[in-house]
């Protein structure tokens, strides 16, 4: 039996501010840890490009010069990376994020342990703040606002989606988390399986680069040190290939969107309210493990 078109929608902008402020915080995070990287990285090879090159300029060697301000820079870079730490500040911020989506999805349509069955409105309500509070309270570096009052952490959105009939919250979750969420998976994996190929060819072409450099040199045929260049340029190229974990992430992707995938084929065998909840259960464990293991390979 195939599940019919939601006729009610909720949108992320109706979700509780938990997750709004969780959100902006890992955005800018992540922002400015990417950005401090990549000046780091395009700092260094300035200061070897440079490095290998003489540049006079009267009794000074500007490329010298350039050379130690590209290094300063990069040290600049650097100590912002290790004292302000961005990137607690991404993944903190994400994880909490994410904690209070699955939570508020969970809520929404009477997932464990906000079953319809098992728990009264005002014990679900308070539940979820309960959970908000924990959240908030176990990452605090990710500099979030404290968790107010049920008026502006559950909307009336929320509420009236919870009181819908089975089959219209089934329905909304198959359409808005489920599906969506296995899109993104989907979409995810092949962007960053693109992108992993793209990289791995372009260190391959540096590092032949390198060799003919190094062939080069022993020849005494080509005076500029393209092998310098090359590790410098694969050094800076293999670092940001770290960063960014393309395979990793392509990997982890594929295998949340093929799981999502079939645990979304029983959505309509759950007939009523202690089935659901359960399959809910399932649907979002399923999520929170591929978020699980994406924070603990940052970490």
């Amino acid at each position: 039996m195939a599940s019919r078109p939601p006729t009610v929608i909720i949108d992320e902008s109706d979700f509780p501010t938990l997750y709004h402020v969780a959100d902006r915080n890992s955005l800018d995070g992540q922002r400015r840890y990417l950005t401090a990287t990549q000046l780091r990285l395009v700092m260094l090879v300035v200061a070897a490009v440079f490095g290998l090159v003489t540049w006079r300029g009267g009794r000074a060697d500007l490329a010298a010069v350039v050379a130690g301000a590209a290094f300063a820079v990069a040290l600049a870079a650097e100590l912002y990376l290790l004292r302000r730490r961005p990137d607690r500040l991404w993944y903190d911020g994400r994880a909490a994020a994410e904690s209070a989506k699955t939570l508020t999805w969970r809520y929404l349509v009477g997932g464990n342990p906000f079953g319809l069955t098992e728990v009264s409105e005002e014990e679900a309500e308070r539940l979820l703040l309960h959970r908000f509070r924990q959240v908030a309270a176990e990452l605090r570096g990710a500099h979030l606002v404290p968790i107010s009052d049920a008026v502006d952490q559950i909307g009336p959105a929320l509420r009236r989606v919870r009181s819908l009939p089975l089959e219209e919250r089934r329905a909304l979750y198959r359409s808005r988390r489920i599906d969506a969420q296995h899109a993104w998976y989907r979409g995810k994996a092949r962007w960053n399986e693109r992108r992993a190929t793209q990289w791995s060819l372009v260190l391959t072409g540096l590092e032949v680069l390198g060799l003919g450099g190094a062939v080069l040199k022993a020849m005494g045929t080509f005076r500029f040190d393209l092998l310098g260049l090359a590790s410098a340029l694969v050094g800076a190229g293999a670092a940001w290939v770290q960063t960014k974990q393309h395979q990793n992430l392509a990997s982890a992707y594929e295998v949340a969107s093929q799981e999502l995938a079939v645990i979304g084929a029983h959505g309509d065998w759950a007939s009523d309210e202690p089935a659901w909840a359960h399959f809910v259960d399932q649907a979002e464990e399923a999520i929170s493990r591929e978020h699980t293991t994406w924070r603990a390979s940052h970490t």
